[in-house]
């Protein structure tokens, strides 16, 4: 498990822990956005822990569970390479991996440099393909495997001002998960996606108003973990958890409107905005199969 060192990760490798699995705790120990961070901003009490894997992986093994620490920074593949390996070395397969790993860089849009936009996409999105793919091949040849990539509903479903680098690098996360779970159809290995909220430095250090509820982060590690259980049989979704809430997402299409190709037209687009734009009716596809169907069936019956 990725940025398993504090926040959400930590919660979610407890859990597990609790619940028998064997973890690798992952993290690099120090943080790129790290200036966004006060003291005493982490809900964890654990802003000033310079070796946050470790400390983890102790706290578990402490608890009577198994964990052994791993620091390699998911953006270098040779070292996410080894962090399979090391984890396939002491236990002998590989079942889960969960891409928590992240940073948020904020800025406003016109301030917002390539270098930094590039850096949030590389620990996002790049970092959870080097984990995925170092794995990928292991979980293919026992026939099982789970694989949850931590999202956001920032970029996902909503923007945030100043957030155009982390809701980007969320997005494309995404579109990676679909087409992970999709290419592992049949294979056993089952991916989805987990998009939470919970209390933690990263939320606290930005301008996005809180819910005066119970968001803590531990709130979030049942639903993280049933989506890496055994018993889980979910793929290529996604889902939003936090303050006791678990529930689905989906991207859903606008029924919209249908004419022959001869008669669609900038006057007949206009003529039919309202259709256009209305998103009742829609339909949910799951695979390009369903969207071309939809397709199919909407050019039979379009509007002469």
């Amino acid at each position: 498990m990725t940025g398993a060192g504090r926040g959400l990760g930590r919660e979610f490798a407890k859990l597990l822990a609790d619940r028998g699995a064997s973890v690798l705790v992952n993290d690099v120990g120090v943080s790129a956005d790290s200036h966004r961070y006060v003291s005493g901003s982490d809900s964890d009490s654990d802003s000033d822990v310079t070796d946050p894997a470790q400390t983890v992986a102790e706290e578990i093994r402490a608890a009577g569970g198994s964990a052994i620490a791993n620091r390699a920074d998911v953006t270098d593949s040779a070292g996410v390479a080894a962090l399979v390996e090391q984890a396939v070395s002491e236990w002998g397969r590989i079942d889960i991996v969960i891409n928590n790993a992240g940073i948020v860089l904020r800025a406003p849009f016109l301030e917002l440099t390539p270098q930094t936009f590039s850096k949030s996409f590389d620990v996002h999105v790049v970092g959870a393909f080097n984990v995925s793919r170092a794995a990928w091949d292991h979980m293919l040849k026992q026939g099982y495997g789970r694989i949850l990539n931590v999202c956001s509903t920032n970029g996902v479903v909503f923007g945030i001002p100043e957030s155009a680098a982390y809701d980007a690098a969320k997005g494309g996360l995404a579109g990676l998960t679909r087409t992970m779970a999709v290419e592992a159809s049949g294979s056993g290995i089952n991916v989805n996606a987990l998009l939470p909220g919970g209390d933690t430095r990263a939320r606290r250090s930005t301008s996005v108003v809180k819910p005066q509820i119970d968001s803590r982060a531990s709130l979030v590690a049942p639903g993280a973990c049933w989506l890496v259980h055994e018993d889980c049989a979910e793929s290529g979704s996604f889902f939003t958890c936090s303050t006791g809430r678990m529930g689905t997402v989906f991207t859903g299409l606008g029924v919209g409107f249908q004419t022959t190709p001869d008669n669609f037209t900038l006057e007949r687009v206009r003529e039919h905005w309202t259709s256009i734009s209305s998103d009742e009716p829609f339909f949910v596809p799951k695979v390009i199969d369903d969207y071309q169907e939809f397709r199919l069936r909407s050019f039979g019956s379009a509007e002469e």
